[in-house]
């Protein structure tokens, strides 16, 4: 679960028809891993709107890019990269980014101001136990990069081998 269900040499097949001006090939790929890179994305940004903001953007990368894809390669290792930098790069933003609410203090009846967004986030919709919300706690204090591990070996499912080809680390790291 999490993978998509696609082998190796179909991806590399429809990176050529996409190549060769074939927008159903990349309509293909959006489906297949559209919901393998919001979790992702989810997973690390715990925010829905910039979970879909970063997915949309990998796939622009990736339609920008695909001509530099090395075919000999997994494009499942090379689409997971290219989101999960995003993702970093977004956790990196955030850290200096304050909230600032303006409140008109000569209004005496002004209603509280409610930064809360009730609607169930996908774990929520799919239920949680304690442990895995106590180890979810921890994960979210990790660097960016470990979190990406963390993710992608974890809820990814990926190899250690596929794991440093998508961080562009070495294996032994």
């Amino acid at each position: 679960m999490g993978k998509a269900v696609t082998a190796p040499n179909d991806d590399v097949v429809r990176v050529r028809r996409c190549l060769n001006g074939d927008d159903r090939a990349f309509a293909e790929l959006v489906s297949l891993y559209s919901g393998v890179l919001y979790r992702l994305a989810w997973r690390m940004l715990r925010n829905e709107e910039e979970a879909r903001d970063a997915v949309q953007e990998a796939f622009l990368r990736v339609h920008r890019a695909l001509a530099s894809f090395d075919q000999n390669r997994k494009f499942s290792t090379w689409v997971l990269r290219i989101t999960t930098n995003l993702c970093i790069d977004r956790i990196r933003r955030r850290k200096g980014r304050m909230l600032s609410i303006d409140i008109d203090e000569r209004e005496d009846n002004r209603a509280p101001v409610v930064l809360v967004d009730d609607r169930p986030n996908p774990e929520e919709r799919y239920g949680h136990t304690a442990l895995g919300e106590a180890l979810d706690a921890m994960v979210l204090r990790l660097p960016p990069i470990y979190r990406a591990v963390v993710e992608l070996r974890y809820k990814q499912q990926l190899a250690y081998d596929e794991i440093a080809q998508v961080l562009d680390i070495p294996l032994g790291t």
